[in-house]
């Protein structure tokens, strides 16, 4: 259980989000932010629970970035499954 697995799939969403809400400016923006937000508040749930020594909830949150992230399952950067 790290900061690092939730870190790394936040980053590779957030690239994603980002690449997305350029090729869709300015009809993407209100779809960014949504997403964005949503991949923001799982990872800080994420941190928070690791902070805690939660392994369990830690380990959902970080199954919610993954889910997040399956959008992108083919993309060259993908992290895989991380562990908890």
């Amino acid at each position: 259980m790290s900061f690092q697995s939730g870190n790394l799939l936040f980053a590779f969403i957030d690239d994603r989000l980002d690449e997305r809400m350029r090729a869709q400016y300015p009809d993407g923006m209100v779809a960014y932010r949504e997403d964005w937000l949503k991949a923001q508040e799982v990872a800080l749930d994420h941190a928070g629970a690791v902070d805690a020594g939660d392994g369990e909830l830690a380990a959902q949150y970080l199954g919610q970035l993954q889910n997040l992230a399956d959008q992108w399952n083919g993309h060259a950067d993908h992290p895989g499954r991380v562990a908890a």
